[in-house]
Parts: C-alpha cells; structure tokens; sequence
C-alpha cells in the first residue's frame, strides 16, 4: 500500500542523520557523473566509471531505501549509456552480426528441426553463402556503383557549370536584377567557388582513401572477422537470445512481451529486406533495358527507401524522376517515373500481400506520426527504424497496461 504524503514526510524526519547525508552525497555523485560525461577532459581524474564506482560505494550503506535505490539505477543507465557510446565502434560489427543472425536464425533452425541437418553445419552453410553474397556484390555490383556516382557527380557539376553561364547570359536574370531581386555577380562569384571546391574535392577523395593504410587493414580484419562470429552466433543463437531476453524487466512476472516485439520485429525486418531487394532488383533491370542513365543507382535508391513504409516510395519516385529530367530527357524522367509506378503496384498487389503476411497491429496515423517524429530526432537512420521501433513500444505499453490492470484489481480486491 503506497504511502500518503504525511507518512512520506515522516519517515525522512525519522531518518538519522547520516542516511540523508548519505542520500545528498549520492545526489551530487549523480550530478558530478553528468558533468563528467558532458565535458570529458583529457587526462582528468575523475572519469564517469570512477564517479559512478565513488557514488555506487557511497549509497551501498542505505540502498535498501527507495532513494537511494533511484539513484543507483539513474547512474548504472548514464553509465550503460556512456559506454555504449564511447565503445560504439568496438559494438558496431557485434550489434550487425546479431541482427544478421537475427534474420539468418529462421533458416538454420528449419535446416536443424525439418531436415535434421546439425546446427553446426547449417550455420556454417548459411555463413558461407552470406560470404559469398557479399563477396559477389563487392566484386561486380560496387565497381559499377562507384563508376555511376562518380560520373553523376561530375555531371552535376557540368549542370552547374552551365547554370553559371545561363546566369551570366539570361536575360530574365538581367530583369531580375535590375528589378533588385537578386544580384548576378554576388550569385555567380558563390556558385564558381563552389563549382571550384567540388572540383578540388573529387580526385582528392581517392588519395585520401589509398592514404588511409590503417583505416583499410582495420576495416579489412573487422571483415575478416564478421564471418568467425556470424558462425558461433548462429550456432549459439539460443543460448545467447535467451540471455538478452533475460536482461529485461519482467512484466506480470514474464517476458512475453520481448517474445512478442521480437517477433514483429523480426517478420517486419526479414519481409522489408526481401521486399526492397526484389524491388530495386526489379527497377534496375527495367531501366537498364530501356537504357535510362544511372539505372544502378536509382534501383539502388529505390530499394534503400523501401524501407521507409508510406513515405519512401514517394521519395524514391521524385528523386529517381529528378535525376532522368536533368541527367537524360523528359522521356527518361517519364519511364522512370512508370517503372516505379508499376514496380508499386506489383509490391501492393502481390509482394506485400504474400511475404508480409502478418499484421503489425499499428494504425496508419500511428506509423506516419512516428516517421515523422523519429526522423524529426534521428534523421534517415529514424526512418528506417521507425516502425520496428514503435511496434516494440506499443507492445511494451501493452503488456505494462495488462500488468497495471491487474495490479489495480488486485488492489480493489484488497479494500473490499
């Protein structure tokens, strides 16, 4: 039964001196934990884990109390935090090969369960052919990839080139200016320095890549690596799944709502992937058919904003539709612009019906308001994550809501 505020002011006057003293010193430990992870100076003494060992061993003494309990859960979370970001480097490939795992687990545990096949082989199987998956798009997708950047970002600067000129000759901006609108000189002197960057910009990036010996050995044995710990992640998926399940609150005194979350989660993430490979697959061909410009890039472009759901095939038309008007002609804008239409209707009609064969339980104003939101905080990388994540916190709310309810009944059944 909670305490009423009489009570509440009863038991602090009641406390002995030294269990406030206790309690403020662990306040200002806080406060000195966020100060240190605010403004870190290099070779200072005080660094967030030693403040936040300092603060942990001042409250010990009184961490039965409700306060002192508070904040020694407040500093372990700044602390978790600090170090994910300052060990996000090192986490990165871990994170991605368990979200790989993650997607692969299905396959293997159907190799294990239908054909009897061991865990250990299939997951050696199902490494090696994501290896040479990506073995095969490192050799022959990325060398024509970088080939049609590299001549569209020199194109554009042609295109800006010759938007310079027209604003040297165009009579409509002579009129402009004389009308007080703008002013050529400034116009054209900002947009030849910027032509003129770009251009210094270009043949530098290379150098600057080959120059970076060490930077490519550290990628090179982070690559190396990934397909070692893609094995044992796979064949020890259970054990470490359940292990992180373990890590979570309970609700009610389960965890079925991770179960849940992971399972939306998980079928949203496998049927997107499938879906937007199939569609940039598909608008890459047709235009390569039709010898439209960049077709490599726009398929590419299409199947990176598939992820997006609602918004990103609309995003994906305009930017792909842009590029055919500037780069090749109203024609190829137009066959552009009808291949994405008609690779849409295909995912509407066929591709989301038969692969996402679930539902996501999230109303449409709800999966808008959150792409919105996450991108508003995190950018593109809150797009693509914006559904997944909203599904896992309506699905924590759930099960906080159905524990709530039953707290509340039982509470009612107590004061009858």
């Amino acid at each position: 039964m909670a305490l009423s505020d009489s009570d509440s002011a009863e038991s602090w006057r009641d406390a002995p001196v030294h269990e406030v003293l206790l309690l403020v010193g662990g306040l200002v430990m806080l406060l000195a934990l966020l100060y240190a992870m605010e403004f870190p100076q290099a070779g200072s003494f005080l660094s967030p884990p030693l403040v936040a060992v300092a603060g942990g061993l001042l409250l010990w003494p009184v961490h039965k109390n409700a306060a002192a309990r508070a904040l020694l859960l407040s500093g372990g979370v700044l602390l978790l935090i600090w170090a994910i970001v300052r060990t996000s480097t090192i986490l990165i490939p871990f994170v991605a090969v368990y979200l790989l795992a993650y997607l692969l687990h299905p396959i293997v545990t159907r190799l294990d369960r239908k054909h009897r096949i061991p865990r250990w082989v299939s997951s050696m199987a199902v490494t090696m052919l994501v290896v040479g998956l990506f073995i095969t798009t490192i050799v022959i997708i990325a060398p024509n990839i970088v080939e049609q950047i590299d001549r569209l970002s020199r194109q554009s600067l042609g295109a800006l080139e010759a938007l310079r000129d027209w604003l040297a000759t165009s009579p409509l901006v002579a009129e402009l200016e004389e009308a007080g609108v703008i002013e050529r000189e400034t116009l054209i002197r900002e947009l030849t320095g910027f032509v003129q960057q770009q251009t210094r910009r270009l043949p530098s990036a290379a150098e600057e890549v080959l120059a970076s010996v060490g930077s490519v050995l550290g990628i090179v044995t982070v690559l190396a690596l990934i397909p070692v710990i893609l094995f044992y992640t796979l064949k020890d998926y259970p054990s470490i799944r359940d292990s992180l399940v373990g890590l979570f609150p309970t609700a009610n005194g389960r965890r079925d709502y991770i179960v849940e979350a992971g399972g939306i989660v998980g079928n949203y993430l496998r049927g997107q992937l499938i879906i937007s490979l199939i569609s940039g697959a598909n608008v890459a061909v047709a235009l390569a058919l039709f010898r439209v410009p960049f077709w490599l890039l726009i398929g590419l472009l299409v199947g990176v904003m598939n992820f997006v759901p609602r918004l990103g095939p609309i995003v994906g038309m305009v930017l792909g539709g842009c590029i055919g008007l500037l780069f090749g002609g109203w024609m190829d804008a137009v066959i552009i612009l009808v291949v994405i239409l008609a690779q849409q209707l295909l995912e509407q009609s066929v591709l989301t019906p038969k692969i996402l064969s679930y539902q996501m339980g999230l109303h449409p104003v709800l999966i808008v308001f959150a792409l919105l939101a996450f991108g508003t905080f995190m950018g593109i990388f809150g797009l693509l994550i914006a559904v997944p994540a909203t599904a896992i916190l309506v699905t924590i709310y759930r099960a906080w809501r159905e524990e709530l309810t039953l707290e509340l009944n039982e509470y009612g059944q107590m004061r009858k």
